[in-house]
């Protein structure tokens, strides 16, 4: 289902804690860190278990333990997950180690105003897996699901070679291009042009593409049914609908 409000360009907040932004086509061609703040904010359970799986770990970090570790021990790091939460929530953050929390907000007002521990914004276990998702929501990216520990150990194993699979096919130049993707879009006669397109959401971009590739694919397979085309090995499907 298509957030009206990110593909628009509005914020969405996230319960009561901050609003995320979503990154606009302009953010992801000039900001040369933007694919980093991404990567650091969406990095999965599964993208951890498959980049320590040489370890042969016995329990795995949590995402949020893992970005905690990371900017512990790592000054560059930790700057760059600072200045990606303000991308995206447009708020500054600390990270508080011992409590495995990330708070919101400049640390000496918080502190000035806040009275009792209710009054902090903090994103912590409970509620990273969502603000993770919000975040892959707003660039335009796939919910995460959230890992089953019950998981068949072969339906697991399938799974992280069919992303490894992807990982290489991303590696190798297949697929649309960013720059390919801008191009076309200026092409179809939606208004927008190089003028115009920077200022239009990153996870629109995505949106409109594919379901214009679902548009042209309809009327290929109706002209091919016009053409004498095989009606039992080409059959339309209707490019409107809520997938």
């Amino acid at each position: 289902m298509t957030n009206l409000k990110f593909f628009l360009g509005y914020p969405v907040k996230f319960k009561k804690l901050c609003s995320v932004f979503p990154p606009t086509v302009e953010d992801a061609v000039s900001l040369d860190e933007f694919s980093i703040y991404q990567g650091l904010l969406t990095m999965s359970q599964e993208d951890i278990e498959d980049q320590m799986k040489d370890q042969h770990l016995q329990t795995y970090p949590t995402p949020l333990e893992a970005l905690l570790g990371n900017a512990y021990y790592n000054d560059k790091i930790k700057a760059l997950l600072k200045e990606a939460f303000k991308f995206f929530i447009h708020e500054e953050v600390n990270f508080l180690f011992d409590q495995k929390a990330i708070l919101i907000g400049n640390i000496e007002e918080v502190l000035a105003n806040a009275k009792t521990m209710d009054d902090l914004r903090l994103i912590n276990e409970e509620n990273f897996f969502d603000f993770q998702n919000l975040v892959r929501e707003s660039c335009g990216l796939k919910a995460a699901e959230k890992p089953n520990p019950n998981e068949n150990p072969k339906i697991k194993r399938m799974k992280a070679l069919a992303r490894e699979r992807d990982r290489i096919k991303a590696k190798s130049g297949q697929g649309i291009r960013f720059d390919t993707t801008i191009v076309s879009i200026c092409c179809m006669n939606l208004g927008l042009n190089p003028l115009n397109i920077g200022k239009l959401s990153y996870c629109a971009l995505t949106q409109l593409m594919n379901t214009y590739q679902k548009k042209e694919k309809y009327q290929l397979d109706i002209d091919s049914l016009l053409a004498g085309a095989d009606s039992k090995k080409v059959k339309p499907k209707y490019w409107i609908n809520n997938e």
